[in-house]
């Protein structure tokens, strides 16, 4: 447990002002379309991708997260009920701008999409490494800029424009990141920033409730294994996350503002609140292609949602802005 005394939590704005902040946030935007666009020419594509996790690895639109019934009072915010259960949109994905091979080291992403009362959607992200490389959004852009470059000379280019313990700090965190996926149903993901929950800072974990240890070691070999490998797993059972819930507990263990500090497990016990369940089905066949396509139409935002669940942090305030104009960029019918 922390020793740090407790304080309440604060959202600094980048200028000094929300005004401001959303000045930088439109020249941000400007500038991951740009990179959209050399990603578009890259992969040879007729069409805008996503900016970042351009490449579905799986899309379900039957899954069903469903509350425990013990959830404590102090998590049973808005639609999130204890014991009330939700239809959900989930999508998973590699997280390069470019589609690659599942062989290849990359990060891996999951967009859930709940259908929350009144038509409501509420959006969650989450990527399977605990923290970004990034603190904000400025360094997250700045980096995607310089890593468009000659791989050969990335590190001098990072020591340059970051300092060299910086730029360290995020080749080393990116590296730890990006690795071979021992399969989808064994992989936890983090939400990285943070996002109220009520009237508290929280940040989200999701973990496999069985990790399978036969699979435990076992790589993909294909381009789509990934997704081969866990549509044989979900053709025979349910795939089965645990969703848990990391309250803020300060300002120097717990940041708002900072995503590249992890909000370490013995600081901020996870408590677990609900399964996130993806039925039996078959992935593969055309009504699981159709499913697939389905989810690949939609626009994930962590600012679609219900205001009780407002993203926090300067990363979450930018990607309110910043997905928003990839998705008009690339979405043929964007949906919520």
């Amino acid at each position: 447990m922390s020793s740090i005394p407790n304080k309440p939590w604060v959202e600094v704005y980048s200028g000094g002002s929300p005004e401001m902040e959303m000045q930088e946030f439109h020249r941000l935007a400007k500038t991951m379309l740009e990179i959209q666009e050399k990603n578009r020419v890259l992969a040879g594509m007729s069409h805008p991708m996503r900016t970042l996790h351009s490449k579905i690895l799986i899309g379900v639109t039957d899954a069903e997260l469903k509350i425990d019934s013990g959830l404590p009072a102090s998590f049973s915010v808005d639609y999130f009920a204890p014991a009330s259960s939700w239809k959900v949109a989930v999508r998973f994905s590699n997280a390069s701008g470019v589609p690659k091979a599942d062989t290849l080291p990359d990060m891996r992403g999951i967009a859930i999409k709940i259908q929350a009362p009144n038509r409501v959607h509420h959006d969650l992200l989450m990527t399977n490494y605990p923290v970004s490389h990034a603190r904000n959004s400025r360094q997250f852009v700045e980096f995607a800029v310089i890593a468009m470059g000659d791989p050969g000379s990335l590190k001098q280019r990072l020591d340059a424009h970051f300092g060299a313990d910086e730029a360290e700090r995020m080749i080393k965190t990116v590296m730890q990141g990006m690795r071979p996926s021992q399969g989808l149903h064994n992989e936890s993901f983090w939400s990285r920033g943070a996002l109220l929950w009520g009237s508290q800072p929280v940040r989200l974990i999701l973990r496999p409730m069985i990790v399978d240890a036969q699979t435990e070691s076992v790589a993909p070999t294909t381009p789509d294994g990934l997704r081969e490998a866990f549509a044989q797993r979900v053709k025979e059972k349910p795939v089965v996350y645990r969703f848990a819930i990391q309250p803020y507990v300060n300002e120097i263990e717990t940041p708002i503002e900072d995503a590249a500090v992890e909000w370490r497990e013995d600081v901020s016990q996870p408590i677990e609140v609900a399964s996130l369940i993806i039925p039996p089905q078959d992935i593969l066949s055309q009504q699981g292609i159709v499913a697939m396509d389905t989810v690949d139409d939609l626009a994930f935002n962590p600012w679609n949602g219900p205001p009780a669940f407002r993203p926090l942090g300067n990363i979450n305030r930018a990607r309110g802005e910043v997905y928003g104009a990839s998705a008009k960029n690339w979405a043929k019918e964007p949906r919520c």
